[in-house]
C-alpha cells in the first residue's frame, strides 16, 4: 500500500475536527498535527473545518465594550450569518451590540465592526423572544448562552453626504469698447468736439496734423508765435489741410455707421435668408460625467416573511473528572406557516481509560400562538419550548438511569459459569477444562 501524501492525510485529519468531543477542539488538532507533520499542508482544509465546527457548536464569541455597549458575548451559527455577505467577506450578527463583525474561526478572534439594525417591525418581536429566551437560559442553564436572530435584511447604513463643489469664480466681464480717440487737434473739429475741451483753440499746430503722435504737445497760449507757419503758405498747403479736416469729419460720422453695421449684422445672422441658424449641439461628454458622478440610488431589500431562530448552548467541561457535555437548542419561528420547529442535541463525552461519547438528537414542533392569553406571544413561544425540553430531559434520566441496571447487565454476566468469582491470585492453578466440565457434570 502507498503511503498517504501530507495533503491527503491533512484531508483526512481535518473531517476529525468536525468530530471533536465538547470543549476538545484543540487536543484534537494537536494530535492531528503530529501525524500529519506538515501545518501548511493541514492549515489548508483545517480552516473550512473550524468554520463548520464552531457554526454546528455554537461557538460563543466573546466582544468588549464599544459605543456604550457593555462587553457581552454573541453566538456563531448559520442563523447569525449577516444576509448577503458569504466567503472571505461572511460576517456574523451581534444583536445584542447591534453590530456585525468578521471572524477568524483559526484563532477565534472577531474583528471589524460595523453597524446593524433592523427595520423597526422585526427588531421589536426580536426583542422580546430574546428577552424571554434570556430569562429561561439563565434559569436552566448555569453557563448557558442565548441568542435569537432574524432572517431579514438589516437597514442600510445612511448614505454619505456629498462633498460640497467649490464654486466657480466669477468670469471677468468682457471690456465696454471705447470709440476710437483722435488724437489730432485741428481747426476744423465740430464744435461738440471743441466743446469738450475747456480752452478754446484758435491756432493750429502744423506739426501735429496727421503726425499721429499718442501724446500731443501742448498747445501754445493765444497770440503766441507759431513755431512754423511755412507749409500752410507754401502751394498746395490749404489742400492738405481740407483733406485732413475731411477725414476727421468722417472718422466722427463714421462711429454710428459702424454701430449700425454691428446691428445689422446681428440682425441679419438671426434672421438670415436660409432659415434660422442651427443650434450648436451639446457636449455629450459633459452630460456623461454628469451622470456618472450621480450617485446610485441604494435599494432597500425586504424579505415577506422573515425567520426567527432561537438558539441556547450549555457547555460543562469537567476534564479533571475525564469527562464534558454540551447541550445544544435551535428553534425556528415561521409566523407564515404558523408553526414553531425545533431540535435539541446532547454531546457527552467519557474518557477515563476509555473513550465513550453520547450522541442525541430530538426534533419537536408545535403551532404559533394565535392568541395572546395574558402573555405576550414570545413569552408564550418560550413557555412552550422550557416544556418540550424539560420533558426530553426527563426521558434521558429515564434511560440512562435503566442503562447500568438492565442494559448493562444483559450484556455480560456477573459470574462466570461455575457461578464463582475468580481468584486472580490462583489464576494459573485453574485447570480450566476439568473445572468446566465438572460443573458440567
Amino acid at each position: 500500500m502507498a503511503e498517504l501524501s501530507s495533503d491527503e492525510r491533512a484531508k483526512l485529519g481535518a473531517k476529525l475536527i468536525e468530530q471533536s468531543p465538547p470543549g476538545e477542539v484543540n487536543d484534537v488538532i494537536n494530535a492531528i498535527r503530529a501525524i500529519v507533520g506538515d501545518d501548511d499542508a493541514l492549515m489548508v482544509h483545517a480552516g473550512p473545518a473550524l468554520r463548520a465546527y464552531n457554526l454546528v457548536q455554537l461557538t460563543v464569541v466573546e466582544h468588549p465594550a464599544r459605543e456604550g455597549a457593555p462587553a457581552h458575548t454573541s453566538v456563531l451559527s448559520e442563523a447569525a450569518i449577516l444576509p448577503g455577505t458569504s466567503g472571505d467577506g461572511e460576517r456574523y450578527i451581534d444583536a445584542i451590540g447591534k453590530q456585525s463583525f468578521t471572524f477568524d474561526h483559526v484563532n477565534v478572534v472577531a474583528s471589524d465592526y460595523e453597524a446593524y439594525e433592523l427595520p423597526e417591525e422585526e427588531e421589536a418581536f426580536r426583542a422580546e423572544l430574546a428577552k424571554s429566551l434570556a430569562a429561561y437560559t439563565k434559569n436552566h442553564y448555569p453557563t448557558g448562552q442565548s441568542s435569537v436572530n432574524c432572517s431579514q435584511h438589516p437597514l442600510l447604513p445612511p448614505a454619505p453626504a456629498p462633498e460640497a463643489e467649490p464654486e466657480a469664480a466669477p468670469s471677468p466681464e468682457p471690456a465696454t469698447p471705447q470709440p476710437p480717440t483722435d488724437d489730432v487737434i485741428m481747426e476744423g473739429a465740430t464744435p461738440a468736439k471743441m466743446a469738450e475741451t475747456d480752452d478754446i483753440v484758435t491756432d493750429v499746430i502744423p506739426e501735429q496734423v496727421g503726425a499721429g503722435s499718442s501724446e500731443p504737445a501742448p498747445t501754445p497760449a493765444v497770440g503766441a508765435e507759431v513755431a512754423k507757419t511755412g507749409e500752410v503758405d507754401q502751394p498746395g498747403g490749404l489742400e492738405k489741410v481740407d483733406e485732413a479736416v475731411e477725414e476727421v469729419k468722417q472718422a466722427e460720422d463714421g462711429e454710428a455707421p459702424a454701430e449700425n453695421e454691428t446691428a445689422g449684422e446681428s440682425d441679419s445672422s438671426a434672421e438670415s435668408p436660409d432659415g434660422p441658424k442651427e443650434t450648436p449641439e451639446v457636449d455629450s461628454t459633459s452630460s456623461d460625467k454628469t451622470s456618472a458622478e450621480k450617485p446610485v440610488e441604494r435599494q432597500q431589500e425586504r424579505l415577506e416573511n422573515p425567520i426567527y431562530t432561537l438558539e441556547v448552548v450549555g457547555n460543562r467541561y469537567k476534564t479533571d473528572a475525564f469527562w464534558t457535555g454540551r447541550w445544544r437548542t435551535c428553534w425556528t419561528v415561521d409566523k407564515a406557516a404558523a408553526k414553531v420547529e425545533g431540535k435539541l442535541l446532547v454531546d457527552v463525552h467519557y474518557f477515563e481509560q476509555g473513550n465513550v461519547q453520547l450522541t442525541t438528537q430530538h426534533k419537536a414542533s408545535f403551532a404559533y400562538p394565535s392568541e395572546v392569553s395574558g402573555q405576550s406571544i414570545a413569552s408564550q413561544i418560550v413557555t412552550t419550548i422550557s416544556k418540550v425540553e424539560a420533558a426530553y430531559q426527563m426521558e434521558l434520566q429515564d434511560v440512562y438511569g435503566d442503562l447500568g441496571d438492565k442494559v448493562f447487565r444483559s450484556l455480560r454476566r456477573a459470574l462466570p459459569v461455575t457461578r464463582q468469582k475468580v481468584d486472580w491470585e490462583k489464576v494459573g492453578g485453574y485447570s480450566l477444562g476439568s473445572d468446566i466440565s465438572k460443573a458440567r457434570a
